[in-house]
C-alpha cells in the first residue's frame, strides 16, 4: 500500500482490490463459503443465548445470510434487519417473513419494508456486521458508507463481523472513526481481539 495516499484513499484501493478478488471467486466456491459462515454464526454461544438477533440481508458480492436468517425465524428469535434512511442511518426493522417484508432499498439492498417496526438498538442481544474485508488486529473495512460506525456505538451486545477466509486482509487502514467489533469469523476461524 502507497504510504503517500491517505486512509481513504487507501481504503477505496483496498476495496477496489478485494472486490476485483471477490469477483474470481465461482458461484460454488461463495456458496460453500456462505453456508459454512451460516453454519458457524448459528453454533456460536452467543447465538443460542440471543432473543432478539440483528443481521442482514446479504448483497449478490457479499455473504448470503439467508440460511442464517431462516435459522433465527425458525429458532423463535426476534430478527431485525436494517433499512437505510437519510443521514446514513439505519433504522433496525423487525421481520417475521423474508418474502413479504422485504422490499428492495438503497443501493439495491435488500431492506424491510415501512410497515415494519422498529426496534431500539438496546434491545439487540446479538448483531451481524457486514464488511468488505477485516484484518487479523480486528480492524474492519465496511462498504464506506459509514452507517455502520455510527450503529455500532447504539449497540450493547457482542457483534460478529463476517468474512470469506480468501478475502482476509493483511491489513486494513484504520480512521478515527472506524468502530470495532468483538468477534470476527469466517469459514475456518472465529477470534476477538
Amino acid at each position: 500500500m502507497d504510504i503517500t495516499m491517505d486512509i481513504t484513499e487507501q481504503k477505496r484501493a483496498l476495496r477496489a482490490e478485494l472486490r476485483a478478488r471477490e469477483r474470481t471467486l465461482t458461484e460454488a466456491e461463495k456458496a460453500e463459503s456462505s453456508a459454512a459462515i451460516c453454519r458457524a454464526l448459528a453454533a456460536l454461544p452467543q447465538f443460542a443465548a440471543a432473543k432478539t438477533v440483528l443481521a442482514f440481508y446479504g448483497l449478490p458480492r457479499e455473504i448470503d445470510t439467508r440460511a442464517f436468517l431462516r435459522r433465527t425465524l425458525a429458532c423463535g428469535k426476534t430478527l431485525l434487519l436494517p433499512r437505510c434512511e437519510p443521514e446514513r442511518r439505519l433504522s433496525l426493522c423487525v421481520v417475521g417473513d423474508l418474502d413479504g417484508a422485504l422490499t428492495e432499498g438503497v443501493f439495491g439492498i435488500r431492506e424491510p419494508t415501512r410497515a415494519c417496526p422498529v426496534a431500539a438498538p438496546e434491545t439487540v442481544d446479538l448483531a451481524l456486521i457486514p464488511c468488505v474485508s477485516f484484518d487479523r488486529a480486528g480492524n474492519r473495512l465496511g462498504q464506506g458508507g459509514g452507517y455502520y460506525d455510527r450503529l455500532l456505538p447504539r449497540l450493547r451486545c457482542p457483534t460478529v463481523c463476517i468474512c470469506r477466509d480468501s478475502l482476509l486482509a493483511d491489513a486494513v487502514p484504520v480512521e478515527p472513526h472506524d468502530r470495532r467489533c468483538s468477534l470476527y469469523l469466517t469459514e475456518t476461524r472465529c477470534f476477538c481481539v
